[in-house]
């Protein structure tokens, strides 16, 4: 993959699969990262002789299973995902052998071309999930965007995402047909709305929106 290779986008269910990461570096400890935000429940295997001090700490923690010694073929046994994450390019390549021979899914750290997948720099604000690829030609870029996208939607846009699941729940009940909330949630992504929801004043913009679905009541 990568290059000219068009990637599609796909949000993966976790919960309770097997990912493997074969490698106890910096960059084994930041897919185990990203792994956790985005599915705490997922079973984590980490296959390393050596590993971080931040490994060490989720495996002492219980939130992840660290099999102290070097992978060898057949130790991938029942994996959903495989991380090939090893300084070693032989021992990448022979995880992901094995990883194509069962069926699973495999990232090699060092060989776009091997993977399966890749993984976009993202941010993540609760429930919201912004992610930024390309395709592997410039992760430098695609961090670089990803910090835009920080800035631009910090964290109470998290917080907002509560009030709009209450709202959500509301509305199907008050603006009964459609266009009524059609019309609602247009007014919900005013830049107006969302300039409040960047400047924290959530209350300011629930109030505004309550407002907006009495005027579209009255005029239907």
């Amino acid at each position: 993959m990568g290059g000219s290779t068009l990637l599609y986008p796909l949000n993966i269910d976790l919960t309770g699969r097997r990912v493997v990461v074969v490698g106890g570096g910096m960059v084994a400890e930041r897919k185990v990262h990203g792994i956790l935000a985005a599915d705490a429940t997922a079973d984590i295997l980490v296959i390393a002789p050596e590993a971080t001090a931040g490994l060490h700490a989720l495996a002492e923690a219980g939130r992840i299973t660290w099999r102290r010694e070097c992978y060898a073929y057949g130790m991938l046994r029942g994996a959903f995902l495989v991380y090939a994450a090893t300084d070693a390019r032989e021992v990448n390549a022979v995880a992901a052998a094995e990883a194509e021979g069962i069926g699973a899914l495999v990232n090699v750290i060092d060989d776009a071309a091997r993977s399966d997948f890749q993984v976009p720099a993202s941010m993540r604000r609760g429930d919201l999930l912004l992610t930024v690829s390309t395709g592997g030609d410039s992760p430098a870029l695609a961090r670089a965007i990803r910090m835009e996208l920080e800035q631009f939607y910090p964290p109470s846009f998290e917080m907002w995402l509560d009030y709009v699941a209450v709202l959500r729940a509301e509305m199907r009940e008050a603006l009964p047909t459609s266009r009524e909330r059609t019309a609602f949630w247009r007014t919900a992504v005013r830049d107006d709305i969302l300039s409040m929801v960047r400047d924290g004043e959530l209350e300011k913009a629930e109030a505004e929106l309550r407002h907006a679905a009495l005027n579209i009541r009255a005029q239907s």
